[in-house]
């Protein structure tokens, strides 16, 4: 096994717990906010997909985002630009009322791509770096930390999901 069969496994196994963490949600619990200054599951879903496809498909891999080349930006009326980073509590309030399967829609072909970019790295593009991008280090994450930061990243907000569902429907429903 290497870091590819590892790496696929991680962005398989959260995208399957995102899954079941939504299932069967209705727009109202997508949409509900624990407090005021928390996200919620619809908004924390698209900034998942948005945020891997940022980083995999466009800074690794090289293409243009699944977002804009899939047009999905136009399918879900949302800007080109923006992964919800940064965004206020007023504008994460405020977030459509998108589709949840739609939204879904877009993370399967974001998690294809992300698949495409993992299966195409070698050992030595670990270690490229992208300069100028938002990061703890002034010379940019390399290709190890985005794989590594982005696992996490989303692993976080996952359970973030999950732990809506619980609060909304208890322990195992």
């Amino acid at each position: 096994m290497d870091f590819r069969d590892v790496a696929t496994a991680a962005f398989t196994e959260y995208r399957e717990t995102l899954r079941t963490a939504l299932d069967g949600l209705t727009s109202s619990e997508l949409r509900w906010q624990p407090s005021p200054n928390s996200n919620h599951a619809l908004f924390l879903t698209w900034h998942i997909a948005r945020v891997e496809d940022m980083w995999m498909t466009r800074y690794v891999g090289g293409q243009d985002e699944v977002w804009i080349s899939g047009r999905w930006c136009e399918a879900l009326r949302l800007p080109a630009q923006g992964n919800g980073y940064g965004m206020s509590m007023e504008q994460i309030a405020s977030f459509p009322d998108l589709d949840i399967e739609r939204v879904l829609g877009y993370f399967d072909a974001v998690h294809e791509s992300t698949l495409q970019v993992v299966t195409s790295l070698t050992d030595e593009d670990l270690g490229k770096n992208f300069p100028g991008r938002h990061w703890r280090d002034p010379e940019g994450p390399d290709v190890n930390g985005v794989i590594s930061h982005l696992i996490i990243e989303a692993s976080e907000h996952v359970g973030q999901v999950a732990f809506i569902r619980g609060m909304l429907r208890g322990l195992n429903n």
